[in-house]
């Protein structure tokens, strides 16, 4: 096997790897996904709510927003294990998914899993499994890869 080709979604050169669970929406209630979920996100916040004081100035939401990001929770520079965490909080509970199509319909909320890579000028990006990516279209979550050299 040619050594600039990631099989799996390892390596040895990463520098930081983490993926982030978004639900997005005008009418989004962030405590509804937290009640959903059983898992407290790590910034949530309504349309028009302050949620970042510096000084004089403040930041708005533009529009409604929960997020759970990997890092933090997952000690791995394996971006599946990042994204099996993410995937593990989805599937907390029998009904979670059903929950969490109907709250996105019924307030018009959308979904997405933003992943990070970093490993270095020169190293291949991992690519996403295929079973990965199904988990998420699950919920309508499409899955990105952002990496600094792309």
């Amino acid at each position: 096997m040619d050594g600039s080709v990631t099989s799996t979604m390892k390596s040895k050169k990463a520098v930081k790897t983490f993926a982030s669970l978004r639900f997005m929406g005008d009418r989004l209630d962030p405590e509804r996904v937290t009640e959903i979920l059983h898992v407290s996100p790590t910034m949530a916040y309504r349309r028009g709510q302050i949620y970042k004081q510096s000084g004089h100035h403040q930041a708005r939401g533009r529009t409604g927003l929960w997020l759970l990001s990997s890092e933090g929770h997952v000690q791995s520079a394996d971006l599946t294990d990042h994204l099996a965490y993410l995937l593990k909080v989805i599937h907390g509970s029998r009904e979670a998914v059903s929950r969490l199509r109907s709250l996105m319909q019924a307030g018009d909320v959308e979904a997405d899993v933003a992943c990070f890579w970093s490993g270095g000028v020169g190293t291949t990006p991992p690519a996403i499994p295929p079973h990965l990516r199904k988990g998420f279209d699950e919920i309508s979550a499409p899955v990105e890869l952002e990496t600094p050299y792309s």
